[in-house]
């Protein structure tokens, strides 16, 4: 039975179906009082066997109201829904003892009833979708500007990494760059000092040349004092000599001490050895005899338990 309303719209129905009300009627509640659109992603996402007939039934009663009525589906709602119980078909199953059970294939007529909303909802439900839709515009702007500043952060991140290790490159091939120069700079201040050394010396050794020779052309005494003077300076060149002298020959003699020492300590422990094993075979020597004199003394005693026995 179709409601009766004053507001244009149209109907669809579906008989016989396969489906027991029962099963439908969950189904259509669902949808009860949504506008078509909303209606049919609902169904879409309905996961019960009832949803594919029930859309059927609902696309072909907005299928009616455009054709009959020329009214948009867009402005379309379910003014109602119903599942009404059909004919069932009763068969039988056969059981044990020679028995038999009913089975109850139930069907179901569906019902869809479209409405068109008044002006004023109209108004109403374009006010609000108009503000979802700017809701839904201002969180997506939202999400997209947050996720561009973390890229950006994260490219900003990355340039970061390649600068630095860009100056760390940077640092090391200076340092090599470097090294060397420090290494030649350190070698020619080296040189340099090499040098001065070598012209201070050679100045000193001038200056004391000129003033030892200027003495000894100022200072002419007579021989007697040469003499002395030679003599003063040969004691401290004999004394050098005999030291080093002496020196030589301690390390000599610490040398060809050490070879008698080393020989006298290897003939010392071949020695040792050479008594430990003489003692090791004198062992060996004394046991061998010791079992020799046994088994002779119980060769002995049997054969005079022989001799007795018989």
């Amino acid at each position: 039975m179709v409601l009766q309303s004053a507001r244009p719209g149209a109907h669809a129905s579906v008989r016989n179906i396969r489906v027991s009300a029962f099963k439908a009627r969950p189904v259509l509640r669902l949808i009860q009082g949504e506008s078509y659109e909303e209606a049919i992603d609902i169904l879409k996402f309905c996961e019960r066997g009832a949803a594919d007939v029930i859309t059927k039934c609902l696309r072909s009663a907005a299928a009616n109201a455009e054709h009959n009525e020329g009214i948009d589906p867009e402005e379309l709602f379910v003014f109602s829904c119903f599942a009404d119980e059909g004919p069932t078909l009763r068969r039988w199953r056969p059981r044990a003892r020679g028995r038999a059970t009913r089975i109850h294939k139930r069907t179901c007529h569906i019902t869809i009833q479209l409405m068109r909303y008044t002006p004023e909802e109209l108004a109403e439900r374009a006010a609000q979708e108009s503000t979802v839709s700017a809701a839904a515009a201002e969180a997506r702007r939202r999400r997209v500007a947050a996720s561009r500043g973390e890229d950006e952060a994260e490219a900003s991140e990355g340039d970061e990494s390649l600068e630095d290790a860009d100056g760390l490159e940077d640092a090391d091939g200076q340092e090599i760059a470097d090294s060397p120069e420090t290494a030649d700079g350190q070698e020619t201040a080296d040189g340099l000092e090499t040098s001065e050394e070598a012209d201070i010396s050679e100045n000193s050794e001038e200056a004391s040349g000129a003033s030892s020779g200027g003495e000894r052309e100022d200072e002419a005494e007579p021989g007697g004092d040469d003499d002395v003077a030679e003599g003063e300076v040969a004691e401290p060149e004999d004394d050098t000599e005999g030291e080093a002298a002496a020196e030589l020959g301690d390390d000599a003699e610490g040398e060809a001490a050490e070879p008698e020492d080393d020989a006298e300590g290897e003939a010392a422990a071949e020695a040792a050895d050479d008594e430990s094993s003489e003692e090791a075979d004198d062992a060996v020597a004394a046991d061998d005899t010791e079992e020799a004199n046994a088994e002779e003394e119980a060769s002995s005693s049997g054969e005079k338990s022989k001799s007795k026995g018989s």
